[in-house]
């Protein structure tokens, strides 16, 4: 039975502010009263008199209270409240994708709201999934114009708690004929692809089964599948470098790969180059278009572009390490040739002889640039040509004055122990000097190479936490200019940050 003692004995669900009087009886002379939350004690109050007593509940929850009364003539006794249910909390709408794709409608379609239930979480504290009561107004969006549109979507729970929301969409063409039709060639291409690789596979098991009964020749001529696939890259190549054939910029352009033409044997001329780097550009693309396709996504401008650059000057930085790497190892390298063609020298061989000699004790790049030049004097060439011929290959300092010093003691004559003892003197103390250099300026290389990598790891960062949250900038126009001022200041960061640590020696 209700207890008059409570100006509000219970209380259904609501969302505003529950204020709970508890005015006792004249003949009580102190009392307490305990709040219960959710069956779990929340607060408790004791009152030295026996004024009325007045309970505020803000915060969402199922309350209850129990108050126990000390009569004046001792006895003691206890009265308990109804159920006071408040809902505070608003529900909240929350987006997977920053911008939700939606296919554009024909005229005289409707849209279903349904389709945002894959991409929209519609939740609530206490009532749960509320997606049963998402609406939006879909007066302002025209879902048959392409491009990035707002919708505005409310929600609403039990208690009468509203959340609100405006959603970005990105309407798109319905393409879905067309990437049927792709996955449909995928298909076929890994049904080939499988069909080649059981034909492959039964093949080596025959071969296994008449091994026993054959004779094996004195000189294998296989080729290995590696072999194949190269000369197959390199045919591919050729085919690419006769479309480039008559291009003026293209030839300009691949000039500037003429230093790694030593470095690779495959690799022939300049434009070979070019030709490859357009290839690992269509490569990532075309990876890029089958991801797409899987997730049974239409590749985008966007998403055929950028692969298309990251593949295009990827090779770059590796051609460039490889080069640095070659061109470090000879020039560590070198002092040592000096060395040996200097104790062949005194010792009393002549300067072919002294590079033969290299040939043998060195291994390694600066071997095999030696074994060159060694070559190049048994087919006629002259000394002075021979070195010069080698300067342009490394584009070494040091082998530009090694070569200006031959070359000045071929014209003129001279002690030539004197000459490379001073090479050899200079050279020395060169290195011994750069190692000097690089421990002193060694931190802050680190300091300005992890300056250059923050804001890399950065947005790499935020792309795993919210994958989202960078699209602004290449699914929008000001977006995208905003992305290429933010990338020349950075790299003109990078450009400055290096000139500055340059130390040129």
């Amino acid at each position: 039975m209700r207890n008059s003692h409570f100006s509000l004995y219970e209380q259904a669900l609501t969302n505003k502010t529950i204020t709970v009087t508890y005015k006792p009886d004249p003949s009580v002379s102190n009392y307490s009263y305990k709040i219960y939350k959710e069956g779990a004690l929340f607060d408790e109050v004791k009152v030295a008199n026996g004024k009325s007593s007045t309970i505020l509940l803000e915060e969402s929850g199922d309350y209850s209270i129990t108050v126990t009364l000390h009569l004046k003539d001792g006895t003691e006794k206890k009265e308990e409240s109804g159920h006071y249910i408040l809902d505070v909390d608003s529900p909240y709408i929350l987006e997977k994708e920053a911008y939700i794709p939606i296919y554009s409608l024909k005229k005289g379609e409707t849209f279903d709201i349904d389709v945002l239930k894959e991409y929209v979480t519609v939740r609530d504290k206490q009532d749960g999934d509320l997606f049963s009561s998402f609406t939006c107004n879909l007066s302002g969006v025209d879902f048959t114009q392409l491009g990035v549109q707002k919708l505005a979507c409310t929600v609403t729970d039990k208690a009468g708690n509203v959340g609100e929301k405006e959603l970005l969409l990105r309407i798109e063409k319905n393409r879905e004929t067309e990437l049927n039709f792709m996955i449909g060639i995928l298909v076929l291409f890994l049904l080939f692809f499988l069909f080649s690789y059981l034909r492959f596979y039964r093949s080596v098991r025959l071969e296994k089964k008449f091994i026993p009964y054959s004779i094996e020749p004195l000189k294998d001529k296989k080729v290995s599948i590696f072999d194949q696939l190269t000369d197959r890259m390199y045919q591919l190549i050729l085919f690419v470098n006769k479309g480039f054939d008559h291009s003026v910029f293209i030839t300009k352009y691949a000039k500037r790969y003429e230093k790694y033409v030593p470095l690779y044997s495959h690799f022939q001329q300049e434009i070979d180059f070019v030709s490859a780097k357009i290839l690992a550009g269509f490569s990532l693309v075309i990876v890029s278009i089958i991801g797409n396709i899987l997730h049974y996504h239409f590749v985008s401008l966007y998403e055929l572009f950028i692969p298309f650059l990251v593949g295009f000057f990827l090779p770059d930085i590796l051609y460039f390490i490889r080069y640095k790497l070659y061109r470090n190892t000879i020039e560590n390298d070198l002092l040592q040739a000096i060395i040996i063609m200097n104790n062949a020298f005194k010792s009393g061989r002549s300067i072919t002889q002294a590079i033969e000699l290299v040939t043998k004790e060195l291994e390694g790049p600066i071997g095999v640039e030696f074994k060159k030049m060694h070559m190049e004097i048994s087919f006629g060439l002259g000394i002075e040509e021979v070195f010069e011929r080698f300067s342009k290959r490394v584009r070494l300092e040091e082998v530009t004055y090694l070569t200006a010093s031959l070359s000045i003691l071929n014209k003129t004559g001279g002690n030539i122990i004197k000459v490379f003892s001073s090479i050899e003197k200079t050279l020395f103390n060169k290195k011994k000097l750069k190692l000097e250099l690089r421990s002193l300026t060694g931190s802050s290389k680190i300091i300005v190479y992890v300056l250059f990598a923050v804001p890399l790891l950065f947005i790499l960062f935020i792309s795993l936490v919210s994958p989202g949250y960078f699209a602004p900038f290449y699914t929008t126009g000001i977006g995208f200019i905003m992305l290429c001022i933010m990338l020349f200041i950075y790299i003109l960061y990078i450009w400055f940050v290096s000139k500055i640590m340059k130390v040129r020696m």
